[in-house]
């Protein structure tokens, strides 16, 4: 799985926090690096690599240069630079390998408050990344989401999810949604994290969606939602289930917006 640059920098941020973790106690033992290792494998799949090498980075400075404050501020700059990519289950993902991190002597009384700041520092860094698309009406922000739920429906459709599809649904969002393009996006990989192979509830689901916000509903809209699924379907050439899907599509929400 391709990471975008702002995922990169945010699992280099989970590196200097559970560095800050382990300074918290004033020493860094190799038992709780390994913890780290095994804690991140456990969670991040192919991003393990670009924390563990981050990590590795900043363990090899002089121990008169080891801050705890301080790397725990560069972890909240390059989680608030990147919020972009931020959603809640990496926020899960992340304390878990803190928890799992401080667990190794024991979760002292230090480790907890750390975690517990970070826990809350984060999940204000998410509100606020949510509070930026004030822009858009609630209704419209969840149509925006939903947009990622169907391009995984359609990329899902052939039962194999290709790269070249993951790119062209972010090619596309971000030509169709612009600095909202995140909305779909976060959508799409938590449902891809999950691993949710029920095409046809996923697809329910966003039909479920789309009507509980049908106030923002427009025929524009309605462009965006077609035209991200059919680019996505054309990457690899459109098949049957693809094509069903999106055909779908068009009867379902022509039905809804008709009614609206």
């Amino acid at each position: 799985m391709e990471l975008t640059i702002e995922e990169q920098y945010l699992y280099q941020a989970l590196a200097e926090l559970a560095y800050a973790i382990t300074l918290a106690d004033d020493d860094v033992s190799s038992t709780e690096i390994e913890m780290f290792r095994v804690a991140v494998q456990d969670t991040m799949g192919e991003a393990q690599s670009i924390a563990l090498a981050h990590l590795e980075r900043i363990n090899k400075q002089p121990h008169h240069q080891r801050d705890l404050q301080a790397s725990y501020a560069i972890a909240l700059k390059l989680i608030d630079e990147n919020k972009k990519a931020l959603n809640r289950v990496l926020i899960r993902k992340f304390v878990y390998v803190l928890e799992k991190v401080a667990s190794v002597m024991g979760v002292s009384e230090a480790e907890r408050k750390i975690i517990d700041k970070f826990e809350n520092d984060v999940l204000s860094i998410h509100a606020k990344k949510k509070s930026e698309i004030h822009q858009l009406t609630p209704e419209e922000a969840n149509l925006y989401s939903t947009i990622g739920q169907l391009a995984y429906v359609v990329a899902k459709a052939d039962n194999v999810l290709t790269k070249e599809e993951k790119d062209m649904f972010r090619k596309v969002v971000k030509e169709k949604l612009g600095e909202f393009d995140w909305l779909a996006e976060e959508r799409f990989k938590v449902i891809d994290d999950m691993m949710i192979l029920d095409v046809a509830h996923t697809y329910e689901h966003a039909i479920y969606l789309i009507k509980k916000n049908i106030k923002a509903l427009t025929a524009e809209v309605i462009q965006k939602f077609q035209f991200v699924m059919e680019e996505v379907a054309k990457v690899s050439g459109i098949s049957k289930e693809e094509a069903k899907w999106i055909d779908r599509f068009k009867n379902d929400v022509f039905e809804i917006y008709h009614h609206k």
